[in-house]
């Protein structure tokens, strides 16, 4: 599973009633974060064969502290870490029979006729284990691309916290 995380720290000391307040902006803010990386992260997303990476792409809050609440961005699909990161040469053979997921990339994008799928994914398979796959790094980019969108809502989180505290 790939993950990326957005934390807040060093937040200042305040009294415990305002923790309350706090947590519930930290919560927005972090939302509002989590939901523009997200929909970042699914626009370089590859379709594939099903569209079932795009669409298992979630978001998560963790964390009942301002000062640990952290904001996750990732997918549960078992593939998702290769399409982020590639594949080096010289691996081994990605699954490829019937049933996986690059059987049916190959039955969707390459369209062999039938009786000939399982070859072709072999043929596929073997390819990507010799010669390696880029990665599409399309968590990295999101994120990369939107740190400075990233650090200025924290900016205005902790703007108003202080706003709060000092009365």
């Amino acid at each position: 599973m790939f993950r990326r995380y957005v934390t807040l720290e060093e937040l200042p000391e305040m009294p415990a009633i305002a923790w309350e307040g706090v947590l519930l902006l930290a919560h927005e803010s972090m939302a509002e974060i989590t939901g523009m990386l997200r929909r970042e992260v699914m626009t370089r997303t590859p379709i594939g064969a099903s569209g079932n990476l795009r669409g298992s792409i979630y978001t998560e809050i963790k964390g009942e502290n301002p000062r640990v609440l952290r904001g996750v961005v990732a997918s549960r699909t078992p593939y998702a870490r290769y399409v982020e990161f590639g594949r080096r040469a010289g691996g081994r053979m990605p699954p490829w029979r019937e049933g996986t997921s690059l059987y049916r990339w190959v039955a969707h994008k390459l369209g062999p006729p039938d009786g000939s799928i399982e070859r072709v994914s072999f043929l596929v398979a073997r390819s990507i284990a010799r010669h390696g796959i880029p990665g599409r790094r399309m968590f990295a980019r999101a994120f990369e691309e939107n740190q400075s969108r990233i650090d200025r809502r924290i900016r205005e989180l902790v703007d108003e916290i202080a706003r709060r505290v000092s009365g």
